[in-house]
This record gives structure tokens, sequence and C-alpha cells, in this order.
């Protein structure tokens, strides 16, 4: 590899494995420009890996240099075999054309086609040798029990390959129900983490500008999920009416939040200082704002805050269960959220302090006279 410019931002390029599958990840520090190609291109986020990556194929390398078109450094020495780049289409498998197409046709979203391509991919390359059609229920029961010895993926993952494999099986094939079973983990009921407004009031501080300050507030106030507050527009802020219209939210559902007073003049600010076109947030060239860029600043102002396993959905947990707190009815909460089952709210309850002051311990409720001399009292 040539000697990199280093008045370039450099792309390091590394290869990882998920669910039995070699993909090309990218490591770098932050920058936009970067994030914005990255972007372009569509590579997907790793949580657990914390990194972007695509399929590992010459085509996914030769995406990445066009994209970038010589402004970044890019550093191909750890995919690299001696001389010879280490890239080719031996993990790279054809999936059927119809599997994408159904899932585009029915209007899944962008993600869950990813991830089930993703997934059905992963499937199809464990059963390379193997005759789509022909392979058995026990064989499927098979490969989920890889996954989860062998890979140790979480509950959460596991549903996800059960959902693209059946989706192909009985979708795409038209199969019946009954004829392909599989066992469901039970779900995982963790409780979410919530900051306080102290907490949050250091956030926001932290932030190293006007347009990220309103976007951790507008996350926390109006309670929005990450991909809501990237897709609102500048017509979404309704300042007449003190709402916030968000157009398709999960399940492709239309609702309105509140906008609170204090967030109002923040955004006012917001627009005189940087006059956004179209969306409400908007990154390079006046393009959509990037779901992984918000991510990203969420974690550097917590950083400096202080705070840690701050993410935008903790902001969402956080607003639901202040509100709880403030006594506001769980089902407007739920209306507020976008939840489609008032248990889903409900879990706010037991994390929120007013429910918990309510009530005291069989501890207190013990006569005094009935410790001896030298106890607790």
């Amino acid at each position: 590899m040539k000697k990199q410019d280093s008045s370039k931002p450099v792309l390091r390029l590394h290869k990882i494995h998920l669910d039995g599958n070699c993909y090309l990840g990218f490591q770098f520090k932050y920058s936009e420009t970067i994030y914005s190609g990255l972007r372009r291109i569509n590579a997907n986020w790793h949580s657990g890996k914390k990194c972007f990556y695509l399929p590992f194929t010459r085509k996914s390398y030769l995406e990445i240099i066009r994209a970038f078109n010589g402004t970044v450094a890019v550093d191909n020495t750890a995919i690299l075999v001696g001389k010879r780049a280490a890239i080719n289409n031996t993990n790279d498998v054809d999936l059927p054309l119809e599997f994408r197409e159904l899932l585009v046709r029915r209007r899944y979203s962008a993600n869950t086609v990813r991830t089930y391509c993703s997934m059905f991919r992963g499937f199809m390359h464990f059963y390379r040798k193997f005759d789509l059609q022909s392979i058995t229920d026990d064989q499927i029961k098979d490969y989920i029990n890889f996954l989860i010895e062998k890979k140790n993926v979480s509950i959460s993952t596991q549903n996800q390959v059960i959902n693209a494999i059946k989706f192909y099986y009985e979708h795409v094939l038209g199969r019946e129900k009954k004829k392909y079973s599989l066992d469901r983990p039970r779900k995982e009921r963790k409780l979410p983490k919530v900051i306080s407004q102290k907490e949050l009031i250091r956030l926001v501080l932290a932030a190293s500008n006007l347009k990220h300050q309103c976007i951790i507030a507008l996350l926390y106030s109006a309670g929005l999920r990450r991909g809501e507050l990237i897709g609102l527009r500048v017509e979404d802020i309704n300042f007449d009416r003190m709402q916030v219209f968000i157009k398709g939210g999960k399940g492709k559902k239309d609702r309105v939040s509140i906008l609170s007073e204090r967030m109002a003049v923040g955004l006012t600010k917001y627009l005189a200082a940087y006059s956004p076109n179209y969306w409400l947030f908007e990154g390079p060239n006046r393009n959509q704002y990037g779901a992984s860029s918000v991510g990203m600043l969420v974690k550097r102002a917590a950083k400096l805050a202080g705070l840690k396993g701050v993410t935008p959905h903790v902001l969402r947990h956080s607003f639901a269960t202040h509100m709880m707190e403030g006594g506001t009815d769980t089902r407007l909460i739920q209306k507020l959220l976008g939840h489609e089952k008032l248990d889903t709210t409900a879990i706010y309850t037991h994390v929120s302090k007013s429910s918990l002051l309510k009530i005291s311990s069989p501890f207190d409720s013990i006569k005094t006279e009935n410790f001896r001399k030298k106890s607790l009292e």
C-alpha cells in the first residue's frame, strides 16, 4: 500500500465475522467525510462490533474506492494476504431474486430488508452445498443451534434469523405454516435504562453546538426514536399547536407528539441559524442526517458529561419515565410513544420513582420497641 497522506482522514479496512459470514469492516476516527461516504453506499452499522460493514467482496472494495475518490486514505493492509488482496467472492452467495423483491413489495423498511437479506444469506452460506427447497426442518433447527452454541448470537438475532427463514419458506415458496415451525426463545425482559433530568441537562450542555443540542433535546422532549428524528421535515414542527408530527413511525404509523415550550425556543434559534431546506436536521449537501451520526453525537456528549451507556433510545426511555413520574396517564404516554400495546408502555412503571415512593418496606412497619438495644434504632 502507498504511503498515506497525513492530511486526509484514514479509513482502515478489516475483516469481521457475523453469523458465520465474513464481512468487510471499517474503522476510522470521527470524520464527516467518511460518514457521509458510508451512508451514500448504504453501509450497515453493527452495534456489537462498533463499526460499519459491507459484504466481504471485491465489489464492496471497489465501491469504497469509488465513493471517496481520493478524498480519504484507505488502509487495506489488514485484508492483504502477501501481496494479493484477500477479498474474493467465496463468502458471497446470491439471494433468490424473489426474496428481496417480495420484501420490497410488501413495504418492509429498508433496515428490515437489509437485515433479512443478511440473515438469510448466512443461512444459504451454511447450506451452500444443498438445494434450498430440499432443506428439512431438522436442518434449519441445526443451523439455529449452531448460531446459539458456536456463535453465541443474541436472542434478538436468533429471532431475526428465524423470521428471515420463515419469510422465505412461507411467503416466497408459499408453504403452509404448519409444515414449518421453530421454537422461539423467551424474550428477555430488561428494564429500560433512564437518566435523571439533571443528567439530561449536563448531556445537552455538553453537545458541541446548537444543532447537536437541539437533536438531543428533541429526542428527549418528544420521546422520539432515532429514525423518527432524522425523518422529521421542517414542516413537521407546528409551533402554533405546539406539536411534532411523526410521519411513518415504527409500523409505518403516523402520530403526533408534544413540542415543549423550551424546545420551541431552541428550535426557533436553530432554524434561524442553520436555515434547513427540507429535512429538519440536514447532513452534508442538505441530505437527510445520518442515524449513525445521531448515535455518535449522543455518545460524544455523554462522554463529556461523564455519563455511561447513554444512547438515543435511553432519551426516549427517560421521556416516558419522567412523564409517568409527573402523573401523566399511561394510555396518553402510549399514544405519544406510538406503542401498539399498553403492556409495552407499562414497563416504565417499574423504573418510575413515583410508583416506588407510594410503597414502603415491611421492615419499616416493625414497632421500635421490638428492637433490642444496640440494634438498628
